[in-house]
């Protein structure tokens, strides 16, 4: 027999050589036999395709033609002689659990890192490229070189664990090799466009040539490094490949800002190019696929432009590939609640009312003080809480009953939940043997998941589907070949087969090509795109390979290829992709920088021919292409638009319009709108943007509600603030494993709550102390006991942070609470003897006259009321923190209107223990050490009073006013956060500024009068 080979550039002349041999195989033989072998299957589709449109003069030649690669030729010589002998394929499944195996049994110098998935990907990858090569060349790879050996090493061990069970495709390459001659091929044999083979491709092609015809249509480029890979296939069977001139330059250059706008840029041209011409005419390849693999399919999709290609996002990141491996993931951080409701969130949850109520279920476990692990059980004891809080408020409203019904029914759901996943995966992690490992999992994601019954009709998401299912049920062909099963290997094994699944998106030949640049091997075209053409993105910048080194490489005389050769087969897919476009239509386009790394880019090695044409120069070197005229520059996305670009996307055509129609924008539009409020915030108007919502219905404070002295104090500090907290409702959020300790109001409350217990029980069991006594023992003995259980629900609150901080706060709390009675001594005979009255008194509808006719019902709680010998009433609210933001009421009994809470306590005093004639003082009183036990305030006059009703007037009056601007924290202004003005705590430099510059605004003058700011108009 006879091999033949016919040298040919790529693209349509490589397809025209092709018609004319499959014509002379078939030698006026419609039916004779002809096998295609390809390199591909993108090259196979359009080689069948060519030569359905005819071959020449003659009819199509796709009848009795086969279609195959190489390695597809080998499956189907031997392929069944493989299964009868029971041996099954080598899958990425069954050589990760293989090497993982080999790496437990000895990892050698792996060991640091033989638990990474890194590791098993990367020993899995050599072990594929040292299959092809002879025991002779490996021991002499081994030598001089640790690494090298050791994972020749690893390979001979999964060589000898996988003989007699599995077949990779070498073995069927080399089975194939050795039986071509007892039949299986017949007709002639057609190579198209040979690339680089390895040895035993070489051996079975060469072996095919010993049987029957074999004709070679080899593409070359004319660069005699790039086309080192054909050359050496044509050496191999014996000819000489010849020699073809085609060395191509790209006809036009686009460069852009970076590869964002780049891509843009293309889709634009894209576009343009679609009309009159079908989509399947038209290639973008790219050299590097981050980022331009997912631009590409972006801005394409956004254009609506149909494509075809390679997927860009695997199994793995689908929705139901993330859920699966978080699912298997949960037990990894001890069933975090940021993980189990993450996973909630985003997986297709098997629930009884249809989708999971993942934003109840959130709430309710944030409520609940959920962290991880063990905190789950706080779910019942939530419920048990709301169920008492039922029980105990009776008369409340009946939707406050309900919600609260409804919590406590979600805390149980969730609970119920959470408990099967976990007794789900206890059964997966406990598993004897791989079949029930699997069995287990498959239960879990059948029930918890719906398994192979999800709902979807997106195809991507069914194959993901589809393929969990069947890696699962495969797991029990593990059991004798594998070890015992380990949950996380079943994880990594998992995301393994998923992540190397990648989606294919629409059908071959009916849309504008997206891929690899290597794919333009066999292309037709009218336009080819390569994105990327940057140096270190086109060629790729690739690292050496830690296992298999290029110095090892070398010594492999191109059986192993090495960092030269793979930046040659690039630049060899570069050349054919030029060749497969049609003259004019080869663009080429490259970023000038680059936002995501930073720094500026210059144009790959490979545009120096294109740029010295451009310039009608001999030579231009890349890093001096800006002095090339006739360069297509886009220099920004804004630029592009406002320069006429052709727009692509329906954003594109509303930003062109804007531009082109901006002194006619309709009134009431969007942008209308948002350019008065760009100018009224820019202005020194207090404008509706600013807060100003004069006119609005608002609640007025002084019509019968009942409202509270904090939340007046709020609006006098920020009446943005008060807006969002008290109008709207909205509060920040606080989640519990963000708590590392207990925050200082949660330390408040409890501090407050154990000496509420205390004064109360004093009082109500008759053993207060009287006017000059100390406290009796009995008091140490109930503040211990009300501290422990105070402190036990704390921590079954989830607000103690981590348990070590939590120790130490326990005991400085029990220190202050010893002290605090030692202190309250000498305080009450500081006062010439004072008895304890209440603690925690509520009041709710105090009346509080303005002075001008007003009068307001406020409410609040008081911490604790004295009664001195002399009847004089002590009211006294305790603080935990520092005295510092407190001091100024010592000048100034209201602190410019921000401190407002004693002498509404006094008031709401002396009308259920006093009388007007009753003398009372209020207090402060930091009761801890951190904050000294000092006490600050001030007996109650009229001049205290007549400063308090100033500052309620204003509050009222800007309340019902609409006055709710933004007043940031600074040195002469509030000295706490407002997450109302500074809500993602980036700062408030533009509040303060606005602040500043709309101050002298009319409706602001009360305020900023009472606050002590001055006024220029």
């Amino acid at each position: 027999m006879a091999v033949t080979v016919r040298a040919t550039p790529y693209g349509a002349a490589a397809y025209r050589v092709l018609a004319e041999v499959v014509a002379v195989a078939k030698a006026g033989d419609p039916l004779a036999t002809v096998t295609l072998v390809v390199p591909g299957e993108w090259v196979g589709v359009a080689a069948r395709r060519s030569l359905a449109r005819g071959m020449g003069t003659g009819p199509p030649g796709v009848a009795a033609l086969r279609v195959v690669t190489l390695r597809r030729l080998a499956e189907t010589l031997v392929g069944d002689r493989f299964a009868r002998c029971g041996r099954r394929p080598l899958t990425g499944l069954v050589l990760a659990a293989a090497v993982r195996w080999a790496l437990a049994s000895d990892a050698g110098i792996f060991a640091p890192v033989a638990d990474h998935i890194g590791t098993v990907r990367a020993i899995a990858r050599a072990h594929r490229l040292l299959r092809a090569l002879p025991d002779t060349l490996l021991d002499e790879i081994s030598a001089g070189n640790e690494v090298t050996a050791e994972t020749v090493r690893v390979h001979r061990v999964l060589e000898e664990r996988c003989a007699s069970a599995f077949f990779d495709e070498v073995d069927l390459l080399e089975a194939a090799a050795g039986i071509v001659g007892e039949g299986g091929v017949s007709g002639t044999v057609v190579a198209f466009l040979p690339q680089d083979l390895d040895a035993p491709e070489t051996a079975l092609l060469s072996a095919v040539g010993r049987v029957t015809t074999v004709h070679v249509v080899v593409g070359l480029t004319g660069e005699r490094a790039a086309d080192e890979g054909p050359r050496a296939v044509c050496g191999a069977l014996g000819v000489d490949a010849g020699a073809v001139v085609a060395r191509l330059v790209g006809d036009v250059v686009l460069h852009a800002s970076d590869p964002d706008d780049e891509v843009r840029c293309v889709v634009r041209r894209v576009v343009a190019e679609l009309v009159g011409r079908p989509g399947h005419r038209i290639a973008v390849l790219y050299g590097s696929a981050d980022p331009y693999a997912r631009l590409l399919h972006e801005h394409l999709g956004r254009a609506g432009v149909e494509l075809c290609g390679r997927g860009v996002r695997p199994a793995s990141e689908g929705r139901v590939g993330r859920s699966v491996l978080r699912l298997l993931s949960l037990s990894r951080n001890d069933f975090s609640r940021g993980d189990v409701l993450a996973f909630i969130a985003d997986a297709p949850l098997r629930h009884a009312g249809g989708r999971a109520p993942g934003s109840a279920w959130e709430r309710v476990s944030r409520a609940a003080g959920v962290v991880r692990g063990g905190d789950w059980a706080r779910l019942e004891d939530y419920a048990a809480h709301r169920d008492t809080w039922i029980a105990d408020h009776a008369e409340a409203e009946t939707w406050r009953v309900d919600r609260a019904r409804r919590e406590a029914d979600t805390a149980r759901e969730l609970h119920t939940f959470v408990t099967s996943v976990r007794t789900g995966l206890s059964a997966v992690e406990h598993a004897g043997t791989w079949r029930e490992s699997g069995e287990a999992a498959l239960r879990m994601w059948s029930t918890v998941l719906g398994g192979d019954e999800i709902g979807t009709p997106a195809p991507e998401e069914q194959r993901a589907t589809d393929r969990i299912t069947a890696t699962l049920r495969s797991l029990s062909g593990l059991d004798e070949f594998a070890g015992g099963p380990d949950p996380v290997l079943l994880r990594e094994l998992l995301e393994l087969e998923l992540a190397d699944d990648l989606d294919r998106v629409g059908r071959m030949g009916t849309g504008v090509h997206v891929g690899r640049v290597s794919e333009g091997v066999g292309e037709d075209l009218d336009v080819v795109f390569i994105v990327g053409a940057a140096e270190g993105m086109l060629p790729y910048r690739a690292g050496d390979d830690p296992l298999l080194p290029d110095h090892v490489r070398e010594l492999t005389d191109g059986a192993l290829p090495t960092l030269r050769h793979q930046l040659d087969r690039q630049h060899r897919h570069v050349l054919a992709a030029f060749a497969a476009a049609s003259p004019g239509g080869r663009v080429v386009s490259f970023p000038r920088g680059d936002l995501r790394r930073g720094g500026s880019r210059v144009p790959s090695r490979w545009l120096a021919p294109t740029l010295s044409r451009l310039a009608g120069e001999d030579h231009v070197r890349t890093d001096r292409w800006e002095s090339v005229a006739g360069l297509v520059e886009s220099p920004s996305y804004a630029g592009a638009v406002e320069r006429g670009c052709n727009p692509a996307t329906e954003q594109e055509w509303r930003q062109r319009a804007a531009v082109d129609h901006l002194a006619d924008i309709p009134d009431g539009s969007i942008l209308a709108r948002a350019l008065e409020t760009r100018r009224a915030r820019a202005s020194d108007a207090f404008t509706v943007f600013d807060g100003n919502l004069a006119g609005e219905r608002l609640p007025d404070p002084t019509d019968g509600a009942v409202v509270s002295a904090t939340a007046l104090e709020a609006w006098m500090q920020c009446p943005h603030g008060y807006f969002t907290r008290y109008l709207l409702s909205v509060v920040p959020v606080q989640q519990p494993e963000e708590i590392v300790r207990i925050s200082a109001m949660d330390r408040g409350t409890v501090l407050h709550d154990v000496l509420e217990q205390v004064v109360t029980r004093a009082v109500d069991d008759g053993w207060a102390p009287g006017p000059g006594q100390p406290w009796p023992e009995q008091a140490l003995t109930v503040l211990t006991q009300a501290a422990d259980e105070r402190f036990d629900r704390a921590q079954a609150e989830g607000v103690t942070g981590f348990p070590l901080l939590w120790e130490y706060d326990k005991t400085a709390m029990r220190a202050d609470l010893v002290e605090f009675l030692a202190r309250d001594d000498v305080r009450r005979r500081d006062f010439g003897g004072l008895a304890p009255v209440a603690a925690e008194w509520a009041f709710d509808g105090v009346e509080f006259p303005l002075g001008d006719g007003r009068t307001l019902r406020l409410r609040g709680r008081i911490d604790r009321i004295d009664r001195s010998a002399a009847g004089m009433l002590l009211v006294t609210d305790y603080k935990t923190g520092k005295a510092d933001p407190f001091r100024p009421i010592v000048g100034d009994p209201c602190h410019h209107g921000q401190r407002l809470q004693l002498p509404v306590y006094a008031i709401a005093a002396c009308a259920t223990f006093g009388d007007e004639a009753t003398a009372v003082r209020s207090e402060y009183w930091f009761t801890t050490r951190r904050g000294g036990f000092e006490r600050i305030g001030h007996t109650i006059d009229e001049a205290v009073l007549d400063r308090a009703r100033l500052a309620l007037r204003t509050a009222v009056d800007g309340i019902v006013g609409g006055v709710f601007i933004a007043r940031a924290k600074g040195k002469s202004n509030v000295l706490y956060d407002c997450p109302g003005c500074d809500p993602d705590g980036l700062g408030e430099y533009g509040v303060a500024q606005a602040w500043s510059r709309k101050g002298r605004a009319p409706e602001l003058v009360a305020l900023r009068a009472l606050l002590g700011e001055a006024v220029t108009q």
